[in-house]
């Protein structure tokens, strides 16, 4: 059994669902049409990006009931905008050719700066790179890890073509900083980065957390040393961020909560 079926008189080719799966399980085939890898549908999360990304509709899932799904179009925005953020955003892993301005980060920032600290401690700090080529940059030396850890055996031509699995081609990776002393420091920046993702997602801007980068700054001392740190901080978690080259047409399905009502 395949784990996707393709409608080509519905797909638009864009490949879509080819950059939004956090697998890399699409490849572009004859035509340009997206196919699967051998190895899909064991390693498919059931996150629905692939099914969500497409804009035409073209694209099953069949590890997932496609009735399950929500169009976001028929989710009140208006009625409760902070609900509507947390079910429509996704994790973006494409991204427009177009930096975002440093006033919208002024603006974000100046709203986060609130998220609550423990003990009102305040001592994260935030590192922002500004300019596309900074960030590709360190895309690349988290590349560099990567090759050397998960692919050992790699080549130069399986890299060809300018992939980022590290950092998707974002043009922004903002990373949230703390003293390694702090014992809150993790919590807190769990707690900022999220009221970062969520309004960045309310402003029209595109995130994903950077996991991949944060192990490989840890695990990688030439990009450790490029970011610069001072002496006795540490980063603790991260976004890409920029402006969505897809908008998800859909909701995927979540499981229902589950709660101990005592």
């Amino acid at each position: 059994m395949t784990l996707a079926t393709i409608d080509h008189e519905l797909c638009d080719r864009e490949g879509a669902c080819i950059d939004a799966c956090p697998r890399m399980l699409f490849l572009r085939g004859k035509d340009s049409f997206p196919v699967e890898r051998a190895d899909a549908q064991s390693l498919c999360i059931q996150c629905g990006q692939c099914v969500a990304v497409c804009a035409k509709g073209a694209l099953t899932n069949h590890l997932m009931e496609g009735k399950e799904f929500l169009e976001k179009a028929d989710l009140n925005r208006g009625a409760d905008p902070l609900a509507w953020v947390m079910k429509a955003r996704r994790s973006v892993r494409a991204y427009r050719h177009r930096p975002v301005d440093k006033a919208v980060f002024r603006e974000l920032f100046d709203v986060v700066r609130y998220a609550p600290t423990g003990s009102n401690t305040q001592k994260l700090w935030w590192i922002v790179t500004l300019e596309p080529e900074n960030t590709r940059i360190l895309a690349r030396l988290g590349l560099e890890w990567m090759r050397r850890t998960y692919y050992p055996d790699s080549t130069d031509e399986d890299w060809a073509g300018g992939a980022d699995p590290v950092l998707r081609g974002a043009p922004h990776v903002v990373l949230c900083c703390a003293p390694e002393d702090y014992a809150g420091a993790k919590t807190d920046a769990v707690i900022a980065l999220t009221h970062l993702d969520l309004l960045a997602v309310s402003r029209g801007l595109g995130t994903c957390w950077a996991g991949v980068f944060l192990k490989a700054v840890g695990g990688w001392p030439p990009l450790a040393e490029a970011l610069s740190l001072p002496p006795g901080q540490k980063v603790y978690g991260g976004l890409m961020l920029g402006y969505p080259r897809y908008d998800f047409r859909l909701v995927p399905p979540r499981k229902p909560v589950a709660v101990d009502w005592r």
